[in-house]
């Protein structure tokens, strides 16, 4: 008897929603994969082949990543991945991260440079200051150059 396992895959690769399947997972795992910086610059897209295609937010993370095209190919190997191609494009919105109040006013590079910033301070009271200070620097600048 076949375990459960081997009957779906052999299913799934049957009806060609194998890499539908594979890419769900790369996403769910994305910021493991490839770390936070990175993750908050780019979105696994699609699978054609054995290569992935990943979005890029700018030309200058685009840049940077391609010389790292070999390792990010490297950690995909877990998942039968073998090449990995970027696309200068927008980043989907991420609906589970809730906008606070006070970042309401801030553009969508300000929160990513926000949460990168702040993402490895341990002490959560230290991080909610470094949050206060940061927030008020970027809004500060802005009301200066509206005004």
């Amino acid at each position: 008897m076949e375990p459960l396992r081997k009957i779906l895959g052999d299913f799934s690769k049957t009806l060609g929603i194998e890499s539908g399947s594979i890419l769900n997972a790369v996403r769910r795992k994305w910021a493991d994969i490839v770390g936070p910086a990175v993750a908050a610059h780019t979105f696994p897209d699609t699978i054609r082949g054995k290569v992935l295609t990943i979005i890029v937010d700018t030309p200058q993370w685009m840049h940077h990543l391609s010389f790292y095209k070999e390792d990010i190919s490297g950690k995909l190997k877990f998942c039968n991945i073998e090449g990995v191609n970027f696309k200068l494009g927008r980043l989907p919105e991420k609906k589970d991260a809730p906008v606070r109040q006070e970042d309401a006013g801030l553009t969508d590079e300000d929160l990513r440079f926000l949460e990168n910033t702040i993402n490895n301070v341990r002490d959560d009271e230290l991080k909610a200051q470094f949050r206060k200070l940061i927030i008020h620097g970027l809004t500060k600048g802005k009301w200066r150059e509206k005004g």
